[in-house]
């Protein structure tokens, strides 16, 4: 009397009983093994369970293994499959809502059968038969495949699968010897690899197909793209700050409850552009290889709203001014720094965060879609010759204070004073700007025009 086992993970347990019934109904002699059914109570203990798995197999001529997006990747049915296919037993893979060759395990070395494909079914049915030398009454499998169906499409919840790609990540990939080299010159080494997840790599301006490309391609694509850009540069300037930030997570080991988020990428559309937020969703190092996980969150746009025109663009301004002023040259963090109560290893770490804090912000706002100069437009003709006198102060003391450039403890202290004039001097204008901007805008809002 020939003997079927039916493999299957507990999860699907309603597809293994979909089978049993429809063999049943196909080949009455037969016995049947599968460890959901209500009637065989053969399990008392895990390890029990191992040893009469084992002892069904070798028992059975045949066995069918369930594959669902819920048990391909359970070890213990790649485990049974394998200890059949060991003992040449005859195997059938049937598939539910997995393409085939899409298994991703072993088991993808074998034929693949639809589950929910009356052709596939026969088919096996047919093989068994053969197999077996058992004939069978072909009115007989109309009737239990009718029943097989119908109770598929009732618990197709088991089984159906649905993915909806909503984040936006890459995961960038580096042998020993390039982390090493992160840590040393916290720049990614030019031959590390980038791949892309659910098409990540669309916001780099790649094909959404392309699947990996190395970090020296991607810098030459940004750098290529740049006049693309409202603010030059601010594309190839965030890589750099990524790499500064990684030998940080190297080095410093962050854990789950001090995340590192970064600064603000845009990216370039064919109707503008769109601001993500990344961090560092995870750092795993592997087989020698260290694979950090990036992660970009496009924020709803009601919690970034801001009026349009130039109203807009000074509030863009305010929150960089406020973010120089209160989140870097008057942070309490930095306070010891600029006060000279510092010394040794615990000075040069702080002169480093000091300067990456200073990069950070300048490449959040650079990051928020506007023009370089796009500040002079939203002001009056008397403000203008006075904010371009600031701005060109600005940049003069920001290129000596680059951290490629490692300025030196003199250096800082010198130009954070002048700084921080300069941010003084800005607000008062910004101030002045806006107010005149927001009387207008409320005088409207009330019918005072």
């Amino acid at each position: 009397m020939p003997t079927l086992m039916i493999s299957h993970a507990e999860i699907d347990s309603e597809i293994a009983t979909a089978w049993y019934d429809l063999l049943e109904k196909i080949f009455p002699t037969f016995q049947y093994k599968y460890s959901s059914n209500p009637n065989d109570q053969s399990f008392s203990s895990y390890s029990a369970f191992a040893d009469q798995i084992q002892q069904w197999i070798t028992e059975s001529e045949y066995c069918l293994t369930i594959q669902t997006p819920n048990s391909s990747v359970r070890p213990w049915i790649v485990w049974e499959a394998g200890m059949a296919r060991a003992l040449r037993k005859g195997i059938y893979v049937i598939l539910y809502g997995i393409e085939p060759g899409n298994l991703k395990n072993p088991l993808d070395s074998h034929p693949h059968y639809d589950g929910t494909n009356p052709v596939d079914v026969r088919r096996i049915i047919r093989g068994i038969s053969a197999g077996t030398a058992t004939r069978y009454d072909e009115s007989s499998f109309d009737a239990a495949l009718s029943a097989y169906q119908s109770r598929l499409q009732e618990k197709r919840y088991v089984y159906e699968f649905r993915q909806v790609d909503y984040e936006k990540r890459i995961c960038l990939e580096l042998t020993y010897d390039q982390r090493q080299a992160l840590v040393q010159s916290a720049k990614v080494p030019d031959d590390a690899i980038v791949r892309g997840d659910f098409g990540s790599l669309g916001i780099f301006g790649y094909d959404p197909q392309t699947l990996s490309i190395t970090w020296g391609e991607l810098v030459g694509k940004l750098d290529k793209d740049d006049d693309e850009r409202p603010w030059p540069g601010s594309a190839v300037t965030w890589t750099k700050m990524l790499g500064r930030t990684l030998r940080k997570a190297i080095s410093r080991q962050w854990t789950p409850d001090d995340p590192e988020g970064l600064p603000l990428y845009w990216e370039v559309r064919n109707t503008g552009g769109v601001s993500y937020r990344p961090s560092i969703a995870q750092q795993k190092v592997s087989a020698g290889k260290t694979i950090f996980s990036i992660a970009f969150t496009q924020l709803p746009p009601e919690l970034t709203a801001r009026p349009p025109g130039p109203l807009g663009t000074l509030f863009h301004y305010v929150d960089f001014a406020r973010m120089l002023r209160w989140g870097v040259l008057k942070n309490p963090r930095f306070r010891d720094f600029f006060e000279g109560n510092l010394s040794g290893q615990a000075l040069c770490q702080i002169r480093a965060d000091f300067l990456d804090t200073l990069l950070n912000i300048r490449i959040e706002f650079q990051n928020r879609g506007l023009e370089k100069e796009q500040i002079l437009n939203a002001l009056s003709v008397e403000q203008q010759d006075s904010v371009q006198t600031i701005l060109d102060d600005y940049y003069r003391i920001i290129r000596q204070l680059e951290p490629e450039n490692e300025p030196n403890l003199e250096t800082i202290n010198d130009l954070g004073p002048k700084l921080l004039s300069l941010n003084a001097q800005f607000f008062i204008i910004l101030q002045e700007a806006i107010g005149k901007r927001l009387a207008k805008e409320f005088a409207i809002s009330v019918g005072l025009s």
